[in-house]
């Protein structure tokens, strides 16, 4: 007897058909879609979301939401350029430490979101949206708002290879395979999904809400660093455009990839298979020479659809039910008592 499919698993099924149809309709308009040349360039487009995606998928899966990523990812970047002695977007210098000095300010960073947060009890939004400004205009002013150049050790994480597979997809496959185990079968991973689902019975149960967010949050930042180092280090610059909506391309993977805008669900596999649909709409378009508006209505479409789905299986949207008492009589209106 077949055990029944599970919301999460129909989700990821439907993603898997979507991903095959689009696949198939490019390859139909230019058929060398699926060369094993554009293949391995789609999968290493889509490596530095993929990454990113996991981390926003325990943000999301927690019931919060980090707006500041995409900040996040190009203030590590350009710190740790700068720190290594990079001043010009010709002249670049970097080593091993760059690497550190990225991912030890992000997790600083992610931090600094987490504790805001507890120290003004607001909703994460608010907050991640002042850091999105706020992080992006101390790069900006560490870089007058210039582009730098990322020379060096820090483009081996963008164009290395291993046994010919190129180093920023064995780093994706490894974080998502590291954010299943994680949100599986961990205590933490339970706790993510708990606070998102009861957040109010979580704290009456003793939770520990103030560490997961901080948790969380410095995740979701050295995520973001990890796809920033790898941008960085394949375009071998960065560009103060580096990151610059990012952020929401991230947050559209995640949820079409099937985990809860509302928190209690969440699928590092579906957020990974989203970021994958994402750059193969991306390439296909650009293959067929489509306007570069169509992608933002494509993907535009596809988030919506995704939301709505949310928004039905968790009950947050069901029809209306018109109650009409046909046995109720219409009573005529009381005089007023003088």
């Amino acid at each position: 007897m077949m055990a029944r499919l599970t919301p999460g698993n129909r989700q990821l099924i439907a993603l898997v058909v979507l991903l095959v149809v689009v696949a198939a309709g490019f390859t139909i308009a230019s058929p060398t879609f699926l060369s094993p040349g554009n293949v391995v360039n789609i999968l290493v487009q889509a490596a530095p979301t993929i990454i990113a995606a996991v981390g926003m998928t325990f943000v999301l899966a927690a019931g919060w939401i980090d707006l500041s990523v995409g900040s996040v990812l190009y203030l590590s970047v350009v710190f740790a350029l700068v720190a290594s002695g990079t001043s010009s977007g010709i002249n670049g210098a970097s080593s091993v430490w760059t690497y550190f000095m990225a991912l030890g300010l992000a997790l600083g960073l992610g931090a600094v979101n987490a504790l805001l947060i507890q120290l003004f009890r607001v909703y994460p939004l608010l907050i991640t949206l002042g850091t999105l400004t706020l992080y992006r205009g101390i790069g900006l002013r560490m870089t007058d708002s210039g582009n730098l150049a990322a020379d060096g050790p820090i483009q081996a994480i963008g164009r290395g290879s291993v046994a010919g597979i190129p180093l920023p997809l064995i780093i994706a496959v490894a974080v998502v395979v590291l954010g299943i185990l994680v949100l599986r079968y961990t205590r933490y991973g339970r706790y993510v999904l708990a606070i998102g689902g009861a957040p109010r019975s979580a704290m009456e149960t003793g939770l520990p809400v103030n560490r997961v967010r901080l948790l969380v949050f410095a995740g979701s930042a050295l995520c973001a660093a990890v796809a920033g180092l790898i941008i960085a280090g394949r375009t071998g610059t960065a560009q103060t455009s580096l990151g610059d909506g990012f952020e929401f391309t991230v947050i559209t993977a995640v949820i079409v990839g099937g985990t809860s805008l509302f928190g209690g669900r969440g699928s590092v596999l579906g957020s990974a298979l989203g970021a994958l649909l994402l750059s193969l709409i991306s390439n296909g378009l650009n293959r067929i020479d489509a306007s570069i508006y169509v992608y933002d209505v494509a993907v535009g479409i596809v988030l919506f659809a995704a939301v709505l789905t949310d928004a039905v299986a968790s009950g947050r949207l069901r029809p209306s039910r018109l109650r009409v008492s046909r046995n109720r009589e219409k009573q005529p209106q009381s005089m007023p008592v003088p």
